[in-house]
């Protein structure tokens, strides 16, 4: 039995292995960091009118300065010059007299964004080394929902953010809670925010490229994506807040790079992840023929 054991460690290690060696030969081969510059290219365009809806509609619900408060809880994630660029824009937009921004933003967003996503199915065919035959409106289609779904768990994600570790005290008082739910609600708050941003992954994996693969199968590959993005995201804000300084060394621009930067890793762990995918697949499909083999042998 032990020996038995010892034999499946090795074994798993060894495909693991391979996995990683095979993931790292890939991200040359399809050149993935090429890939991902322009990912944060298309995603830095499509901020913008992003932005604009989104603050917008926020303007509407009855919670004062909702939209600089959800934009200050990204400003942990992301660096903090490139979301004062960000700022000023939200603060432009909630002006008096800005309403008519709104219908503008919709079109405009709704064009770049799903432009963005466009593109980001593009880098997930190559990714997953599958042929697009789809027409070019279905990949638009696919994109608009891409871009709706995942910007909605994005957004559940940062209002659970807000909510705050004592936000289940309030929810005792409106619902007929158990008292015990006060100290489960800060576990449950970091599963909701964690969850989101899996599925989300998940959903671009699932819908994206062109071919035949389950939900569940892009799970291990969404969770590297989720766990780079986080580690690239605080690592980035540390290293701008506390060695580097972009403002002084780019001037004005310096928010603008720092965005960039920011974007590129978030595309980066995205593409890193479905080659994740398409390499742990190829791994099985060659465990089950290597099984028929011994069965039939």
């Amino acid at each position: 039995m032990r020996e038995s054991l010892k034999s499946g460690i090795r074994c798993f290690g060894g495909r693991s292995w391979t996995i990683t060696v095979r993931v790292y030969n890939e991200l040359w081969r399809t050149r993935v960091f090429t890939a991902a510059a322009g990912l944060a290219y298309y995603f830095l365009l499509s901020l913008v009118p992003l932005v604009i809806v989104f603050a917008s509609l926020l303007r509407f619900l009855p919670v004062n300065n909702l939209a600089f408060q959800l934009l200050g809880l990204l400003a942990a994630l992301a660096p903090p010059e490139s979301m004062s660029l960000v700022f000023s824009v939200v603060a432009g937009i909630l002006e008096p007299g800005h309403g008519k921004v709104l219908s503008f933003g919709i079109v405009g967003y709704i064009w770049a964004a799903t432009g963005g996503f466009s593109a980001l199915i593009e880098a997930l065919n190559i990714a997953y080394d599958v042929e697009d035959t789809r027409p070019w409106w279905r990949d638009r289609v696919q994109a608009f929902l891409m871009t709706f779904t995942v910007g909605v768990l994005g957004l559940l994600a940062l209002f659970a953010i807000l909510a705050g570790p004592h936000f289940g005290h309030l929810l005792m008082l409106v619902f007929p809670l158990p008292s015990s739910f006060a100290l489960i609600w800060p576990i449950l708050r970091w599963t909701i925010i964690v969850s989101t941003f899996v599925v989300g992954i998940e959903l671009m994996y699932y819908l994206g490229p062109h071919g035949r693969h389950s939900f569940w199968s892009t799970l291990p590959g969404a969770f590297l994506a989720v766990g780079m993005w986080f580690l690239g995201s605080f690592g980035l804000s540390f290293y701008l807040s506390n060695i580097s300084n972009y403002n002084k060394t780019y001037g004005s621009l310096g928010a603008v790079i720092a965005l960039m930067l920011w974007l590129y890793i978030s595309g980066l762990a995205v593409l890193i992840g479905a080659e994740l995918n398409a390499e742990w697949s190829k791994e099985k499909r060659a465990m089950r023929a290597e099984k028929q083999a011994v069965e039939f042998s």
